[in-house]
């Protein structure tokens, strides 16, 4: 007999995209803001820095609010980053067998768009240092903490329901 609980997703498309654009905000921000403070860089200013992408150098005055607006930057660009993939593992389903490889690479690919197409384009006028090992650090963080726990998500959510 066919059980339709068996064959359904446990949670569907904007739940999951929710969820692992959540994950993947926080997540991240747990790794960059201790290598941030170890810089002698505060939460505070990481987030400007964030909100400065939008509204310039004026953000790094804008205190708490443009701090704020920077998180909420944040929450934002991860939910869409989430958005992409989860609509794109519906198209391939490889993605969701292949979670391990596909967030590693969905990784790759969004530290390639943030650092040669969104930051260029932005109002961030901050130069970010170009030493091996902060760009190193940056990009291990979008394929290991940003790109990874998105897929992880959409695997869980996509796997069936136990009967």
């Amino acid at each position: 007999m066919f059980d339709s609980q068996a064959t359904a997703p446990r949670w569907g498309p904007n739940r999951t995209i929710l969820i692992a654009g959540l994950a993947a905000a926080i997540i991240e921000m747990l790794v960059v803001l201790p290598v941030q403070a170890a810089l002698g860089v505060p939460p505070l200013l990481v987030f400007q820095s964030i909100a400065s992408g939008w509204q310039g150098d004026a953000a790094y005055d804008g205190g708490v609010p443009s701090a704020l607006f920077g998180l909420a930057l944040h929450l934002f660009i991860s939910v869409v980053a989430a958005g992409i993939f989860v609509h794109a593992s519906r198209l391939w389903p490889i993605l969701v067998a292949r979670y391990l490889s596909a967030g590693l690479i969905y990784g790759t690919a969004v530290y390639a768009v943030m650092n040669y197409l969104v930051l260029p384009l932005s109002a961030f006028s901050f130069k970010p240092a170009h030493a091996l090992s902060l760009t190193a650090t940056n990009f291990a963080v979008h394929l290991f903490f940003f790109g990874l726990p998105i897929s992880l998500v959409t695997r869980f959510a996509a796997r069936r329901a136990p009967r």
